[in-house]
């Protein structure tokens, strides 16, 4: 994770807020730290 991904992730976690995102790099903290929502970068829709 880069350094402003951290940010973002603790933030997220800290206000309790759904994370949306287009890469994987926030897989390994849902569910546990945050809730994340992979929105698929060709479409724009979440995958089923």
């Amino acid at each position: 994770m880069g350094k402003n991904d951290v940010w973002i992730a603790a933030t997220a976690s800290v206000v309790e807020a759904v994370l949306l995102t287009t890469d994987a790099d926030f897989d390994h903290l849902d569910p546990r730290f945050l809730k994340r929502i992979w929105l698929d970068p060709a479409s724009g829709k979440v995958p089923s």
